[in-house]
């Protein structure tokens, strides 16, 4: 039955980019709102579009693949 399942395994790999990239996610959205003061709406607005830029360069990066 194990060759059937296709889904990946939990690793503590798995783990430690979870942490690493929600702690980093939550620094950045925290520096815009507060440190830089531009308030929730914005800090939203910016975190938003930079997740989409990032994301529309990787799925174009492995369409060149």
């Amino acid at each position: 039955m194990d060759k059937f399942n296709k889904v990946a395994q939990i690793t503590l790999l798995f783990w430690l980019m979870k942490i690493i990239a929600t702690t980093l996610g939550e620094t950045f959205g925290d520096y815009i709102s507060i440190t830089l003061n531009y308030g929730y709406a914005l800090s939203l607005r910016i975190t938003a579009i930079s997740f989409l830029v990032v994301l529309s360069i990787q799925l174009e990066y492995l369409q060149i693949l």
